[in-house]
């Protein structure tokens, strides 16, 4: 049976969203759609805008289809939620995944997040259950084990 899990990126500088997009991206099959605020959108079209061109609380979704990360995770379904609030953009990547899975996916997402947030500047990456803001639920944030880390390995 599988479980929801998220990885979330906080404060990840606008300049760096399309680094972060892009390269999850390419690790993709395809993306499904992309949509701002319940309405369709062109990715690169939002992205070539200013973040000051764009509603001060806003939320960009995005579906991925076949995120592959070496040849051990493979994530058919992972959903991207970039939300802009209050000048600042977190990236939220939620997916289902069942617990044996986890336990070889998540050592392998955390390092590969780690990178991505040394890459986009982002504040602050951290990986769980759903909810992963609780952080009682959490493997990972930055460079340390969360609570449930010590089950991976």
């Amino acid at each position: 049976m599988s479980d929801s899990f998220e990885i979330v990126m906080e404060v990840v500088p606008w300049v760096h969203v399309s680094t972060v997009l892009e390269s999850i991206g390419r690790m993709a099959d395809s993306v499904s759609w992309s949509e701002l605020d319940g309405e369709p959108i062109a990715v690169g079209d939002w992205l070539a805008g200013s973040v000051d061109e764009f509603p001060c609380s806003s939320c960009m979704i995005q579906e991925i289809n076949g995120f592959r990360l070496e040849s051990s995770v493979y994530i058919p379904t992972l959903l991207i939620r970039v939300f802009r609030f209050e000048g600042t953009v977190n990236i939220d990547f939620s997916f289902e995944m069942d617990w044996s899975d986890v336990v070889v996916a998540m050592p392998m997402l955390h390092r590969h997040f780690q990178q991505l947030k040394l890459l986009s500047g982002a504040r602050t990456v951290f990986g769980g259950m759903e909810p992963a803001q609780d952080r009682d639920t959490r493997f990972f944030t930055d460079d340390e084990r969360g609570p449930l880390g010590g089950s991976i390995a």
